[in-house]
């Protein structure tokens, strides 16, 4: 924790790191996944949004998962691994075969916000 004075009222933006550990704390799996699912759009990682989308699937269960989605286990299995899920509306089906529904415009926001060059922010 920081030490560093902040005056009354003044917001914190949490970290991508204590959004993760808030989101963590939710029994409902669904409800974490959500959560997680939208953490990892906000950062507008690919690769990030793929290790989200493997850490819920794993908790599903790789097989039955693999059965409801029609997706070879093998694939499934990397989809943490960059590269392997190129496509963020590959991840929102994904998503939403695990009852997750993600608005992909937070990850549209986040790449575009990271293309801009910081002299153009007024």
């Amino acid at each position: 924790m920081s030490l560093t004075f902040q005056a009354p009222g003044e917001a914190v933006a949490q970290t991508a790191t204590e959004r993760f550990a808030e989101a963590e704390k939710h029994e409902d799996r669904q409800v974490r996944w959500a959560a997680q699912a939208a953490i990892a759009l906000d950062s507008g990682d690919m690769y990030l949004v793929g290790l989200v989308l493997f850490k819920a699937i794993q908790e599903y269960g790789m097989e039955a998962f693999a059965d409801l989605s029609g997706q070879a286990p093998g694939r499934l299995q990397r989809l943490w691994m960059p590269g392997v899920l190129v496509s963020v509306n590959e991840a929102s089906q994904l998503f939403g075969l695990l009852g997750v529904h993600v608005a992909l415009d937070r990850f549209y926001a986040a790449r575009l916000a990271a293309s801009q060059p910081a002299e153009s922010v007024h």
